[in-house]
């Protein structure tokens, strides 16, 4: 509960003017998509696309992070595994669209298509040709249909006549005419295993009635013994008794599957309705969830180098314990974290500009150049400070730090150290000329029984730097004599 509590107020204040326009426009997209996906008949890509979307979507929305994963891995697949064993579908979609583009215009009465069907059917009737003209509906016919030579040629009265003159090569087959154009001819149907028809009816009827009974077209049989009309539809056989009833008949079946792009829809306004709505509710999740994608917060705990500038010009040196690193935990939009490298971030201090004296230095955005919408939260150290004072070349002496007493008998004779001066850089804020020297690590007497030649190491206090940039090591010599 507290997480859809959580991401409820965050989308309640993500809301702006912006998605008046964002959600309404995706929801158009949504629903053309949808209606052209639904008028070709490709319901298992209007089912299967959906369902992926709402799947990714809640996923998206409550961090399920299993089914983003899968989806991040197996999408480019999938969509191309989908673009494979759909292509025809998808085909037909395109094919559709552009359809609707050509026929954008107001068609004549007299040019309507069902018109010309009809015209040509009669005309065919007439001269005792037999046809059959098929119709699809929303499904897809190419599985029941076969051989055929594609046509794609505007409907004309004239073009169908010839098609079925009984001296044409595809006279015997059947034309299908889809989008408003003469796709296919000469195609063979399936025929009826049924008994619907008597055995008065020939090849042409059972063909026919045996395609309506497999798909959901209208086909249109024109008999050439008897000069009659008769179309099937959903596996029934009915006889045509008036040309402008079968007008009537064409478009109607136009209107109710959306197959043909001048044809209005019959969609009841409650269908419609809903339809819209469920538009408007799909761009509303995808709008959600890609605004969670691109403006959830999250952290980043990252450990980040500390660079420190000094002015080029004079003789200024930082003296004394400075960070070399910084531990930062950084909070931001997902996006926007995504375009930060840890391994690319450094803390740079710049004291190019800076004068000798104690500066105080805090982590913040800045230091870090991180993006304008990246901010730190928390910082380890937050504060710290660096002291800059100015140096100068100098040559200070070396002494032994001897520690304890001989053992008795022996006492020191003399005590010998190499080198004996070192010149170094010495920082000092010009207030006063104190003494400055250089110890070696502790010498303890105690375990000197014997002449002995040690090597030390030097300790340096803060404000002294090499000027050779390495120290050297000492060689400290110890002659003993007994008492």
């Amino acid at each position: 509960m507290e997480m859809i509590s959580f991401n409820i107020n965050t989308l309640i204040s993500l809301i702006d003017w912006r998605i008046f326009f964002d959600v309404p426009l995706l929801a158009l997209i949504i629903f053309i998509f949808y209606r052209t996906l639904r008028s070709s008949g490709a319901w298992s890509i209007v089912i299967g696309i959906f369902f992926a979307i709402i799947v990714y979507i809640v996923a998206r929305i409550f961090n399920f992070s299993g089914i983003i994963w899968l989806f991040s891995n197996v999408s480019n697949i999938a969509l191309i595994a989908l673009i494979i064993i759909f292509q025809p579908e998808i085909r037909k979609i395109f094919e559709k669209a552009a359809t609707t583009l050509r026929m954008n215009g107001m068609v004549r009465e007299e040019e309507n298509p069902a018109n010309l069907i009809v015209d040509a059917v009669y005309e065919l009737a007439e001269k005792k040709w037999g046809a059959i003209i098929v119709l699809p509906g929303r499904e897809s016919l190419r599985s029941w249909i076969s051989g055929g030579v594609r046509v794609n040629a505007d409907i004309s009265e004239t073009i169908l006549v010839s098609i079925f003159d009984p001296h044409s090569p595809g006279h015997d087959g059947a034309v299908v005419i889809e989008n408003g154009r003469v796709m296919d001819m000469g195609l063979r149907l399936p025929l009826s295993q049924s008994e619907k028809l008597g055995s008065f009816f020939g090849t042409r009827h059972h063909a026919a009635l045996g395609l309506s009974e497999k798909s959901d077209s209208f086909v249109i049989v024109v008999s050439e013994e008897r000069r009659k009309v008769s179309y099937f539809l959903d596996g029934e056989y009915f006889r045509v008794t008036d040309r402008d009833d079968l007008v009537v008949k064409i478009n109607e079946f136009w209107k109710k599957m959306s197959t043909f792009a001048h044809m209005p829809s019959t969609y009841k306004k409650g269908v419609l309705a809903l339809e819209v709505t469920f538009s408007l509710a799909l761009a509303f999740m995808l709008w959600a969830s890609v605004t969670f994608t691109t403006t959830k917060v999250k952290e980043m705990n990252v450990t980040v180098p500390v660079e420190y500038i000094v002015p080029s010009k004079g003789d200024m040196v930082i003296v004394g314990d400075k960070p070399g690193a910084v531990r930062v935990k950084i909070t931001g939009t997902s996006s926007a974290l995504a375009l930060v490298n840890p391994r690319e971030l450094k803390a740079t201090v710049d004291l190019a500009e800076a004068k000798a004296g104690t500066h105080n230095i805090s982590i913040s955005s800045d230091l870090l150049d991180l993006p304008g919408n990246v901010n730190i939260v928390e910082a380890s150290p937050s504060e710290f400070e660096v002291l800059l004072q100015s140096y100068q070349e100098r040559e200070v002496i070396i002494k032994p730090q001897v520690i304890g007493t001989l053992p008795d008998g022996l006492e020191l004779e003399s005590i010998e150290i190499s080198p004996e001066k070192i010149n170094v850089l010495y920082a000092s804020d010009g207030t006063k000329d104190e003494e400055v020297y250089l110890a070696t690590t502790p010498i303890y007497l105690q375990n000197i029984t014997e002449n002995t030649k040690l090597l030390c190491n030097l300790i340096v206090p803060p404000g002294i730097m090499s000027v050779a940039k390495q120290w050297p090591d000492v060689v400290v010599s110890i002659k003993l004599k007994k008492k």
